[in-house]
């Protein structure tokens, strides 16, 4: 949300009478920076540029806003009316990271919702439940990954090692005659 709907002309929903926490402390930051660029600035001076700039910057998000001020007073500025476009850049690129991590977020709440559905039960009659008969072990002992086939099938019942025995040891004629 950003600042001047969060915190209206700088002042506290909550409290109309109070200022408000972000528009202060934003304040706070602006302070820094402008002692920095410029600290022979009268107070006056001071104050105006830091009402100026939190009004202009009450279009960004109040949290951000203050994050990209942060992130400018350590950005290399020679004068004031520099300040803006610096937490503007600063903004941009804080913005990129929320809106990629709160994707991320999304993403594996999904995929949290996803795992958490029942799984589906295969019918009866489906071919995986059916035993593996041994001219399919003898073909899959043939290929180049049967290592981690057999591995895999023994680990998930899909066979049994004698299963696997009893199709590897039948001789090779009856094996090419079935």
């Amino acid at each position: 949300m950003p600042l001047a709907e969060a915190e209206p002309k700088g002042k506290s929903r909550r409290n109309p009478e109070a200022a408000g926490a972000l528009t202060t402390l934003l304040g706070d930051d602006l302070a820094m920076i402008a002692t920095k660029i410029a600290p022979t600035l009268s107070p006056e001076q001071s104050d105006a540029w830091i009402r100026v700039m939190c009004v202009a910057l009450a279009d960004l998000p109040g949290r951000v806003a203050r994050e990209a001020a942060t992130s400018a007073l350590h950005r290399p500025m020679k004068f004031l009316n520099e300040v803006e476009t610096v937490i503007r850049d600063e903004a941009a690129a804080i913005t990129i990271r929320h809106s990629v991590a709160l994707r991320r977020l999304r993403q594996l709440a999904d995929a949290i919702a996803w795992a958490a559905k029942p799984s589906t039960m295969l019918p009866e009659d489906d071919v995986s439940t059916r035993p593996i008969p041994p001219e399919r072990i003898r073909a899959l002992s043939r290929l180049g990954g049967w290592p981690e086939f057999k591995r895999m099938g023994l680990a998930t019942g899909s066979f049994t090692q004698d299963e696997i025995d009893a199709a590897l040891s039948e001789p090779i004629e009856q094996a090419q005659a079935a």
